[in-house]
């Protein structure tokens, strides 16, 4: 049976119905995370969040080749205490190894971001990433695989970054993103962590391209209502026994309400990690930049890097583990000015 190449174990879970029809699965996500900042010449903060709260049912409609997901996720972060729908679709499987989805999904794009959030690394996204992803919209997508190939077409409603907010399309202009994938040894897949180690070396490079009509502004990804955007990433995953790596390159030509001259952003990260005593310690460190446009769009940030180092817990693999990281986070304003910051996280994660 094909499933489509989802952020491995978003579909993980318990049996809970079958019949001669449906079947029907439940997961969940939790984490609870404490952040420590203190930003040069600026008051320190700590706060408790329950950073992700997620549930999610999924299945299939038996003899039809047809499935469905569907995900909800509550969050407090950014001083929320919102639940929200995260995820509807239905695939139908055109063949073995292919298939056609609708509804609101994630797009095809990052690898990181792709990741399903109880795999990452570290706690949280790289700085790169939340400037430079494609997260989720509505629409359609095909997928498929040829042997060592595996490929990704979305094509949809505008696609709004984690800060802003809207789902529907504000004109004409559909969004379109492809990614491709090769597997040039065995498989890296979508997991930044594989808790006991690899068994074989496993490597995968990935590509992605998109036209995006921004809808809603965005300080993350500083972006503007009606920017037209060329995005573009390459990445790559390398596994060996304790050790993993991963790093991206992203490219966004931003056009100011889709009128030329356009303006380059570009970004990258790149992340290890080491098992120490597999099944149970991981150290990680990563590296992360973003370099927007010498033009205020919106907001005030012009460059960010990130070094940030990491210490991962895992008491049952991914299921239950706890996580801490700490770390420096540079940002320069347009004007040069720099503010340095110190920035630590502790997070304790329920899967299942």
């Amino acid at each position: 049976m094909f499933v489509r190449c989802l952020p491995a174990q978003d579909a993980l879970g318990s049996r809970v119905f079958t019949s001669e029809d449906v079947s029907l699965n439940v997961s969940a996500l939790l984490q609870g995370r404490y952040t420590f900042t203190a930003p040069e010449n600026e008051p320190k903060t700590q706060n408790f969040d329950l950073a992700l709260g997620r549930l999610a049912l999924s299945g299939d409609v038996i003899g039809h080749g047809a499935s469905y997901f569907i995900q909800l996720e509550g969050s407090t972060l950014g001083n929320t205490n919102r639940l929200s729908l995260l995820d509807a679709w239905i695939q139908l499987r055109t063949g073995e190894a292919s298939g056609f989805q609708v509804g609101r999904m994630l797009v095809p794009y990052s690898r990181q971001f792709y990741t399903h959030p109880g795999n990452l690394l570290f706690t949280d996204l790289s700085e790169a990433d939340y400037a430079f992803n494609l997260p989720r919209a509505i629409g359609a997508d095909y997928s498929g695989k040829w042997k060592r190939l595996s490929y990704y077409t979305f094509a949809g409603n505008s696609i709004r970054a984690l800060d802003a907010s809207g789902q529907q399309n504000p004109d004409a202009a559909l969004s379109v993103v492809g990614r491709a994938e090769v597997d040039l040894l065995a498989p890296y897949g979508y997991m930044e962590s594989i808790p006991k180690g690899a068994s074989r070396p496993q490597w995968s490079v990935g590509f992605a391209a998109g036209r995006n009509r921004v809808a809603e502004s965005s300080v993350f990804q500083n972006l503007s209502p009606a920017d037209r955007t060329s995005n573009y990433t390459l990445d790559s995953g390398f596994r060996i026994r304790r050790w993993t790596a991963q790093a991206a390159v992203y490219l966004r030509d931003a056009e100011a309400n889709g009128a030329l001259p356009s303006r380059r952003d570009t970004g990258n990260y790149a992340q290890v990690g080491f098992l120490i005593v597999p099944g149970k310690w991981e150290i990680a460190a990563r590296e992360s930049v973003v370099d927007f446009a010498r033009r205020p769009v919106n907001g005030s940030i012009a460059n960010i890097h990130e070094y940030m180092g990491g210490l991962n817990r895992y008491i049952v693999g991914h299921r239950l583990k706890l996580q801490f990281d700490a770390g420096i986070v540079d940002q320069q304003d347009f004007t040069g000015l720099t503010q340095k910051g110190f920035r630590a996280r502790a997070q304790a994660q329920v899967l299942f």
